[in-house]
C-alpha cells in the first residue's frame, strides 16, 4: 500500500502578539518614568578616598563658589510638610495642591519663601533660566535662628523624625520588615572654591537647628 505523502510547508511564527507586548512595555515605562529635575547649579565637589554612598534620604545643602545655598529634600512627604511650615513661618500664602506637587518635582532650589509662588507660575523653560539667589542664611549677630535656611533645617529634622516613626509603626502593624537605616540624613555639598566662612555659617545653622550629625559630600578620588 503506498505511503501517504504529507504536504510540507515552512513553519511560521505570528509576531503580532510579541510586537503588541513590546509596545505596551514601552508605553508603560514612558508613562511611569520620572526624569531627574535639572539642578539650578552644577557643583563639582572636592575629592576624597571614602567610598560611602549618598544616603537614600537626604536633606542636602549645596553651596556654590559665590556662597549661595540651595536645598534639596529627597523625601517628598517630608518636603511637602516642611514647605507648609516654612511658608507659614514667614506668613506667605499657602500654595494650592497643584503648586505643591510642582514644587516637589523641581529638585534643588535656592529661593526665598516669598519667591516660591511666582517661581512656580513660570513655564518650565522660564524656571530653568530663572536666577535663583539662594536660600538666606544670615548668621551675623545671632540671626541664624531667624534665617530661612534655619527653618528649612529645623522643620526637616522634626518632620523627618515623625515620618520615620509613622513608617516604623505602619511596618509593625503590617508585620513587615522595617529598614531603620532609611532615615533622612543631613549633608553639605560645597564647591571647591566656596569660601570657608560660608561653610562655617552652614554648620552654625545646623547647630542652631539641633542637627547633631551631617555628612560632607565629596567625589571619589582615584587610587
Amino acid at each position: 500500500m503506498p505511503k501517504v505523502k504529507m504536504p510540507t510547508s515552512t513553519p511560521s511564527l505570528d509576531m503580532t502578539p510579541m510586537v503588541d507586548l513590546a509596545f505596551l512595555l514601552v508605553t508603560f515605562f514612558m508613562l511611569t518614568s520620572s526624569f531627574r529635575a535639572p539642578e539650578p547649579i552644577v557643583i563639582d565637589p572636592p575629592t576624597s578616598t571614602t567610598e560611602n554612598l549618598i544616603p537614600k534620604q537626604v536633606f542636602l545643602i549645596m553651596i556654590d563658589k559665590d556662597g549661595r545655598t540651595f536645598v534639596d529634600i529627597t523625601n517628598a512627604a517630608v518636603k511637602a510638610k516642611v514647605l507648609k511650615q516654612v511658608l507659614n513661618q514667614f506668613k506667605v500664602q499657602p500654595l494650592s495642591e497643584e503648586d505643591v506637587t510642582t514644587f516637589l518635582g523641581i529638585g534643588p532650589f535656592g529661593l526665598r519663601a516669598g519667591e516660591i509662588q511666582n517661581f512656580l507660575e513660570l513655564e518650565t523653560g522660564e524656571r530653568t533660566a530663572y536666577e535663583q539667589k539662594g536660600v538666606p542664611y544670615d548668621t551675623a549677630d545671632n540671626k541664624a535662628k531667624t534665617s530661612e535656611l534655619y527653618y528649612w533645617a529645623y522643620h526637616t529634622r522634626i518632620e523627618a523624625h515623625n515620618d520615620f516613626k509613622a513608617r516604623e509603626e505602619e511596618a509593625k502593624l503590617r508585620k513587615m520588615d522595617f529598614d531603620k537605616t532609611n532615615y533622612i540624613q543631613f549633608a553639605v555639598k560645597a564647591h571647591p572654591e566656596a569660601k570657608y566662612q560660608a561653610i562655617q555659617d552652614i554648620i552654625q545653622v545646623f547647630r542652631d537647628a539641633k542637627v547633631k550629625e551631617f555628612q560632607m559630600i565629596t567625589g571619589l578620588e582615584s587610587e
